[in-house]
């Protein structure tokens, strides 16, 4: 493709009302990304001169906010297709010699797939070109009607097909191709008679042979890249598509997913070769995975970073940094700001925020750790906890290297354990404990001599 030839033009202004949700369709998330970004990510790799987005009044904002580099048009009624393509006029004739229009519902199609369909629109010097396919099923789409010498002559919506037009097999997958020059002839010339009201892109076939100019369909195989998102069920399954290709991607650099059906992993998530991913994993936005490293099972990572040769199990791991030979879980939650650096273990029932474990730090049951600086080789007991909130403001615990935190401790910040420093089991720590010290903070045990043999008698002393 001579990439300065040719303008891409998305239609997405459409309302998606069968989706039942807030957003614009096209902003759906989908692996942690929106279904239009899918397709905006396509003129970006092959170079076409200019990107059109139609979008309606209502979704400029949000639509504007993903598709940065692209011209943004908006489609001030949402009238239909041909409408829509007829909004961006002025800006396409500005550029460019030819267009390819895709809806921003199909997400799955493929960069060859168009760059197919504009090497045959050129091979065959015609004025428009779509592509076609057959479906293996009865679906919504466009039935192809040809007459007796396979010429296309039109297109007609299955909404407005008669039985025998309905019968047809061969359908409209919704990619055209242009030449930009007679769209404003062609789009001016239709009408919306018809069950939606509405003026149809697919009308243009009619409209363009009316017009003496060449039009031709390229029928290629039925692919799922050729799904379109209208229904939630339609969702589920381009969904299911993209976690499909994600995985093939991850396939290739030598991940080894042992149940790819339960295992999530966004498209902007970087794993390294050698990483084991367990059944149950979900790996959401731009985190990373170090070589080696084994996630899973039943884990939840987001925006984190793991380093090599980690190992992450029943756990939830949230705005993290894990560096290399980190072993958390099982059942930890590490929530923002946590640090852990090499070697460090987290274990059963751990929760840290705004923490930085240092290097072959332990806290293996049961403990909290919130605003935390910890160094090296620290050991945290069973039940000690950062009391690191005062009812207004958030307070820091610093404890030194090599420092030993006792079972049940609370450390009520600010604090600070010096270096090598022992708190006791059961103290509540309130000053800083010096380095090489032992802090000790409980109450006197006090035994009352045969207190529950008089309590069975009923004695009153």
């Amino acid at each position: 493709m001579n990439g300065n030839a040719w303008n891409f033009c998305i239609l997405a202004a459409g309302q998606g009302k069968r989706m039942k949700s807030n957003l614009p369709k096209v902003m759906l998330p989908a692996l942690g990304r929106p279904l239009l970004q899918y397709l905006l990510d396509i003129p970006r790799i092959n170079g076409y001169q200019q990107t059109v987005v139609v979008v309606s009044p209502d979704n400029h904002d949000v639509v504007a906010s993903t598709a940065s580099g692209a011209e943004i048009v908006v489609q001030e009624n949402q009238r239909g297709t041909a409408d829509a393509l007829k909004s961006a006029l002025p800006t396409l004739l500005s550029f460019g010699e030819y267009v390819v229009v895709v809806y921003g519902d199909m997400p799955l199609i493929k960069e060859e797939t168009l760059q197919r369909l504009t090497s045959y629109f050129v091979q065959e010097r015609v004025e428009m070109c779509f592509l076609s396919t057959r479906a293996p099923f009865l679906a919504a789409y466009g039935r192809v009607v040809r007459d007796g010498k396979g010429e296309v002559l039109k297109v007609v919506e299955e909404r407005d097909c008669s039985p025998r037009e309905r019968e047809i097999t061969e359908m409209n997958i919704g990619v055209y191709a242009f030449r930009t020059s007679i769209l404003k002839e062609i789009l001016d010339a239709l009408d919306n008679n018809n069950a939606q009201d509405e003026f149809y892109l697919t009308d243009a076939v009619e409209a363009c042979r009316a017009c003496g100019y060449v039009v031709t369909a390229l029928e290629i195989p039925w692919s799922d890249e050729f799904l379109g998102v209208n229904t939630p069920g339609d969702y589920s399954r381009v969904m299911d598509e993209l976690r499909k290709r994600k995985a093939t991607q991850l396939f290739e650099q030598g991940v080894k997913i042992l149940d790819p059906s339960t295992t999530y992993v966004d498209w902007e998530t970087r794993v390294a070769e050698d990483v084991w991913l367990y059944p149950g994993t979900i790996i959401e936005g731009k985190s990373s995975i170090g070589r080696g490293s084994r996630i899973g099972p039943y884990t939840r990572l987001y925006e984190s970073q793991v380093g090599e040769r980690c190992k992450v199990e029943f756990s939830v791991v949230e705005g993290a940094i894990l560096e290399n030979e980190v072993m958390v879980g099982p059942y930890s939650h590490l929530r923002p700001g946590t640090h852990l650096m090499q070697g460090v273990r987290v274990g059963n029932f751990v929760e840290t925020k705004q923490a930085k474990l240092g290097e072959g730090t332990k806290a293996l049951h049961l403990a909290y750790l919130g605003d935390a600086m910890l160094g090296k080789n620290v050991n945290i007991g069973a039940g000690a906890i950062t009391c690191n909130y005062d009812g207004t403001r958030k307070h820091q615990t610093t404890i030194g290297d090599g420092a030993f935190i006792g079972t049940n401790n609370s450390l009520v910040a600010p604090v600070r354990i010096g270096e090598g420093a022992y708190t006791a089991a059961g103290s509540t720590i309130t000053r800083d404990v010096p380095p090489e010290s032992l802090g000790v903070s409980r109450c006197r045990q006090e035994n009352k001599e045969e207190w529950a043999k008089k309590r069975a008698r009923g004695d009153k002393k």
